[in-house]
């Protein structure tokens, strides 16, 4: 949602000054320039990638819009109890609990630890899982970094291209403007879709990337720790360690808020 906000808030200042200095919109709009930076930027980036990677483009800017930072101290708190159920059941008493599990990475690395795996083993699947997740996110933030850079070149391709335009009219005053309208909005357009589109969304990404990675990181040391006995409070003293201080509340205020 701020994402959304911060992009229509960038746009109501354009227009706010536009309106301030009492100029027309109608000097703004320039469909070939629009086609030139919005079309020669994706054709660019298209050049470095391959088609599933494009497809998943429109996917990749809506999570950027919707997608929320995962709560990374919930996370611990799931944890606890799922220590506590193994400490005092035993492993398999996890999985009569795992169908409730919505977070199928927590839920994969669990059902290792329900299977007897050994600690060497889980690390390596779920680290193997952890970086599988990197390359895919990193795809999609290199691509939105990657057209955040391609639309200011293709404005300066416009720029060129209304420059030579009006050079090759000199003789004809009626056409000198056509030019440098062209060659000023392509500029323009390739900085807007940059600075106001692509590159929010791919800044964006890689915050809610580091976050997941983050939290996905929480729940291996977590996996591993239920795998080797650890009690709950040794458990959440291990995964705050990883959390902000505000979000260190110990062992006794998540057993009590588990309770309640």
């Amino acid at each position: 949602m701020l994402t959304i906000v911060g992009i229509v808030l960038s746009i109501l200042a354009i227009v706010v000054a536009t309106l301030i200095d009492g100029n027309s919109f109608g000097a703004l709009v320039g469909p070939s320039s629009l086609v030139l930076v919005g079309l020669g930027s994706l054709g660019a980036t298209m050049a470095g990638y391959d088609l599933p990677d494009l497809k998943r483009l429109p996917k990749a800017a809506i999570a950027s819009f919707t997608q929320k930072i995962q709560d990374s101290s919930n996370t611990v708190s799931i944890l606890m109890g799922f220590a506590e159920t193994a400490r005092k059941e035993g492993v398999l008493a996890l999985e009569s609990s795992l169908k409730d599990v919505e977070d199928p990475f927590l839920q994969s690395g669990l059902q290792l630890v329900v299977d007897g795996m050994d600690t060497d083993t889980i690390r390596t699947i779920l680290d193997t899982e952890l970086d599988a997740l990197d390359a895919r996110h990193q795809t999609m933030i290199g691509m939105y970094k990657a057209l955040g850079a391609y639309a200011p070149t293709m404005g300066m391709v416009g720029t060129v291209i209304g420059l030579i335009n009006m050079l090759q009219n000199l003789s004809d005053p009626s056409q000198l403007g056509l030019g440098m309208s062209v060659a000023l909005l392509t500029t323009l357009y390739g900085v807007i879709f940059a600075n106001l589109f692509y590159l929010p969304i791919g800044n964006k990404l890689e915050r809610l990337h580091n976050a997941e990675l983050e939290s996905r990181e929480l729940v291996v040391e977590g996996i591993l720790a239920i795998q080797g006995g650890s009690s709950p409070r040794l458990l959440v003293e291990r995964l705050e360690a990883r959390l902000e201080p505000a979000s260190r509340i110990g062992h006794q205020a998540r057993a009590g808020k588990e309770a309640a």
